[in-house]
């Protein structure tokens, strides 16, 4: 995208993600709906599927303390996260050097380079220390972050420092359907918690830059930087005090 920004234009970017639309749908189309099985997921015998009752599995979500507590450190998680990267590309958006989207591009990249890297890892590292460890990495990496966004403005640093965004983004990314799994084994209802917490993402993430703005036109771009700063670090603290260990081989030893 930032190639493309370069030699094209800036407008030739969307046209761009537009057209990525069309292998995104052909992917789709591939996934079958027989091959969902319902009784599978939730221990069901086949025999026993049609007289299954999804009314009481899809009320019990709603009384899983962990499943709770999780999609509310989501939500903050993205109310703090959602907007750091606008926030602080916002001068170099605005900037008229020629290398501007490719420092903006840079700033995106980063992080989903750490993801490809990291991933496969992390998966491996859930199942031998827990989900709750590499989940408050995660989280921490979020706050720190936010600090150094508020100190510098300066492209190589900002740079550098979304390697801690990639970080998050790993752990979030690989360990929200984990510990969406974990809490619903044996449910059904795996989809729609994991939708109940997307839910909760957006709704956070939408949030995010609308108080990180008006904070940073009130007060300053370093003062957003330490209200973000400062829910990313609840968030922390929520994770830390009050959700458990969901991993079944894990949990007796890790929980809080």
């Amino acid at each position: 995208m930032g190639l493309i920004g370069y030699f094209l234009s800036y407008r030739a970017i969307f046209l761009a993600a537009a057209a990525l639309v069309l292998p995104l749908l052909a992917a789709l189309g591939r996934i079958q709906s027989s091959d969902i099985r319902f009784g599978r997921v939730s221990n069901i015998p086949d025999h026993k599927v049609r007289g299954a009752s999804p009314g009481i599995l899809h009320r019990s979500l709603w009384k899983s303390r962990g499943l709770l507590i999780f999609a509310v450190c989501v939500f903050l998680f993205q109310m703090a996260n959602a907007s750091m990267l606008p926030l602080a590309g916002e001068e170099l958006a605005y900037g008229k050097g020629a290398y501007t989207s490719l420092v903006v591009s840079a700033l995106i990249m980063v992080p989903q380079v750490i993801v490809v890297v990291m991933a496969s890892w992390v998966g491996r590292r859930a199942n031998i220390w827990g989900r709750r460890p590499l989940l408050l990495i995660g989280f921490a990496a979020l706050p720190i972050r936010a600090l150094v966004f508020a100190c510098t403005t300066d492209p190589m640093i900002l740079i550098a420092a979304q390697v801690l965004d990639g970080v998050s983004g790993t752990m979030l990314g690989v360990l929200t359907a984990l510990t969406v799994a974990d809490l619903t084994i044996s449910t059904g209802r795996f989809n729609l918690a994991q939708g109940f917490v997307g839910t909760m993402s957006g709704v956070g993430a939408s949030l995010s830059t609308t108080l990180s703005g008006l904070l940073a036109g009130s007060l300053g771009r370093a003062a957003g930087f330490m209200g973000i700063a400062a829910v990313a670090l609840a968030a922390v603290l929520l994770l830390w005090f009050l959700m458990p260990e969901t991993n079944p081989s894990n949990r007796n030893e890790l929980s809080p």
